[in-house]
């Protein structure tokens, strides 16, 4: 069965709202979203927090040296402490005027369970974000690590609790923040407007609660196993259980290149991609490489 991201980039061409970046528009965007991560490592580097490349940005380093050519996404992950801190440090205002990020809390929204940071004044707007309070910036994603507990039943249980609360969330998105984008997009094909109804009804069904308290529930949940040797990504794209190592899989760093940049990888950078990808040097068939679709663009205007 066919992903849904996989038929949405098949049915893109037949939207009038959704457009793939030319390559020029590729390439200023990826300039744009690694200024942003430059200021974000100096601060973090300033308080000698730890983090590292993520996902594709990971695999962009090993295999590109830089961004992966067809990806203009940049994801940076870091223990949960440390991802704390930045917290802190963000709310203190400690990396300048240029920037606002969403993150779950107790006292705003945010449109992610993960923390997302947006450079003000550009416009980066995805399909599910036109009609949405957040904001719409070129943007970098931080993921937490998060302790997980010891044993393979605490894991699953623990995952299935994760995962569903994640999932009421992404239901709650849809009904509390309607984009009738994302509504005339998926009723292109049968499959994807099935799924769209079935996420509508449950989040409608668990309306009882918004959805800043659910993923804020969620962000305290996967954060609250303290005792454990191994770290989960339960944010990615494997979701809680995909993604769990023991903890020397990420620390300490390794350095590797990334547009010209020197950058942190996870210590044990071939066990960690090869989980995600197998065979990960190499080059995707073209239906299988993920692309940017967006409604709207605009460089950051200083």
């Amino acid at each position: 069965m066919k992903s849904e991201s996989q038929i949405m980039s098949e049915l893109s061409h037949k939207s009038d709202y959704l457009r793939e970046l030319s390559p020029e528009e590729s390439a200023q965007l990826k300039s744009a979203i690694l200024d942003i991560y430059k200021d974000v490592a100096a601060l973090c580097d300033k308080y000698e927090l730890t983090y590292m490349m993520s996902g594709g940005t990971c695999l962009g380093a090993v295999r590109h040296q830089g961004f992966i050519p067809w990806d203009d996404d940049l994801d940076v992950m870091m223990p949960r402490a440390d991802y704390n801190v930045l917290l802190d440090l963000l709310e203190n205002g400690e990396l300048g005027e240029k920037y606002e990020y969403t993150y779950p809390n107790k006292s705003s929204d945010a449109n992610t369970v993960f923390l997302k940071i947006f450079r003000k004044n550009s416009k980066d707007v995805e399909i599910h974000n036109v009609t949405s309070p957040f904001p719409k910036g070129i943007f970098m994603d931080v993921f937490p690590l998060d302790v997980v507990p010891n044993s393979i039943w605490g894991q699953k249980i623990k995952g299935f609790i994760a995962n569903s609360i994640q999932f009421i969330s992404i239901c709650r998105l849809y009904t509390q923040y309607p984009s009738p984008q994302l509504k005339e997009f998926m009723g292109l094909d049968s499959s994807l407007k099935k799924r769209y109804v079935f996420k509508k009804i449950i989040g409608t069904l668990c309306g009882f609660a918004s959805h800043s308290k659910w993923i804020y529930w969620f962000d305290k949940f996967v954060a609250s196993s303290k005792n454990g040797n191994q770290w989960g990504i339960p944010t990615g794209r494997k979701y809680y259980n995909g993604e769990i190592f023991d903890m020397d899989v990420f620390v300490p760093v390794t350095k590797g290149s990334f547009e010209g940049l020197q950058v942190n990888l996870p210590h044990q950078t071939d066990k960690y991609l090869r989980n995600l990808y197998n065979n990960y040097m190499e080059l995707p068939p073209l239906e299988k490489r993920e692309r940017h679709f967006i409604c709207e663009f605009e460089l950051p205007k200083e």
